[in-house]
């Protein structure tokens, strides 16, 4: 607090000026000033007032929730550190939530998060959809901001607020889910056996997906160090991380063991023979390296003539096989290191289990009606 004597117009006059501070947030501060009082009593005076008003402006603002760029720098910082409620997210998965709220929230940077509203979720919803994003888009964002507020609540950087402003907000648009990319166990057995013949690089690689169902990285990363001939198991526990180019923990973040059986057991031989005494089981080719992966299956398929698939369908066909052959979907869900049922009845859906057979009793029409239909059509009259 100052008070300042200047003349004007021959006259001598006092100007005031408060400012104070914030104990607690050091970047909040409040300022008060008035000039033009006539002497130094009543300059005295309309100091105290001007304090009293300032320290009530700063008690109101160190009470206002923060920023909702600030909450950002803040929860991705406890992210890094281990110390966020969703700490146990992979890194890449938290990397994405910083960036979409980064990407579609960059608005409401310098608006306390107390006044953003469902509204305003809403509004970045419908600008996802506008701008033909993908469902997995939105759905992301509105799982960010309810991961943000749940830490910012949890943490007392969010005060007066109780829940996610996306509480009861739904998603923009219709489910239009398409039929999924999967092999028949004809498509597979022509693809190893075609791969096999030509001697193709990619052959082990391949082969080895659709007989343990481990995601890319998970292949990429592995070590003969994880394979037990004695017990028949491989273990799977590290994955690649391409955009870190790191090796980090399995998506899941946790360990599981796939069985060996007797494919698989000659498969690996065969690598163990060829590769050496190299520390993966699996060749790094220079593709692989680059994550062209998908590219150079697709590109197989279409040559051999049949289904182009993505190299993560290799996964899917290993699952849905293991389901049309009766393993326990429990079963298949610890083997591919699945946490989510949802998932789960994607990959039963895909095989068909649920609904198989469900018609063989439906028999309405009479046996010489459906003889004679088949009769004409392939009569050649």
């Amino acid at each position: 607090m100052a008070i300042q004597e200047y003349e004007k117009n021959s006259e001598r006059l006092f100007k005031v000026i408060v400012r104070v501070r914030s104990k607690q947030h050091r970047h909040l501060r409040s300022q008060k000033c008035q000039s033009g009082i006539k002497s130094r009593r009543e300059a005295e005076k309309i100091e105290r007032q001007l304090a009293r008003v300032a320290h009530t402006n700063l008690s109101a603002k160190e009470n206002r929730d923060i920023c909702f760029g600030t909450l950002i720098d803040k929860w991705e910082l406890a992210l890094r550190q281990g110390t966020g409620s969703m700490r146990m997210l992979v890194k890449t998965t938290q990397e994405d939530y910083v960036y979409v709220l980064r990407s579609f929230a960059s608005d409401w940077f310098k608006r306390p998060v107390d006044q953003i509203s469902g509204a305003d979720v809403r509004d970045v919803l419908e600008q996802i959809h506008t701008d033909g994003k993908s469902r997995d888009r939105q759905k992301r964002f509105k799982t960010a901001i309810d991961g943000i507020y749940k830490w910012g609540i949890e943490t007392r950087q969010i005060k007066g607020v109780h829940f996610s402003p996306s509480k009861g907000v739904s998603l923009i648009g219709r489910i239009v889910e398409k039929p999924p990319e999967i092999l028949t166990i004809a498509e597979i057995r022509l693809l190893m056996s075609k791969a096999r013949e030509m001697r193709h690089s990619w052959y082990p690689v391949w082969a080895m997906a659709l007989l343990t169902g481990c995601r890319c990285g998970e292949l990429y990363s592995l070590k003969w160090t994880d394979v037990d001939f004695e017990q028949k198991r491989i273990q799977i526990s590290r994955s690649y991380n391409k955009r870190t180019r790191t090796y980090g923990p399995t998506k899941a973040g946790y360990w599981r063991d796939v069985p060996i059986n007797a494919d698989l057991e000659k498969l690996l031989k065969e690598l163990k023979l060829s590769g050496g005494s190299g520390e993966f089981v699996l060749p790094h080719h220079s593709m692989w390296s680059k994550y062209q992966q998908a590219a150079v299956l697709r590109q197989f398929c279409t040559e051999i003539g049949i289904s182009s698939v993505k190299f993560h369908t290799l996964r899917a066909c290993f699952a849905t096989q293991l389901l049309k052959d009766s393993v326990a979907p429990s079963v298949v869900m610890k083997v591919c290191g699945w946490k989510d049922l949802k998932t789960m009845q994607r990959y039963v859906r895909m095989a068909g289990i649920e609904v198989e057979g469900a018609t063989n009793s439906l028999k309405i029409m009479p046996d010489e009606m459906v003889y004679g239909r088949v009769v004409e059509m392939f009569d050649p009259k």
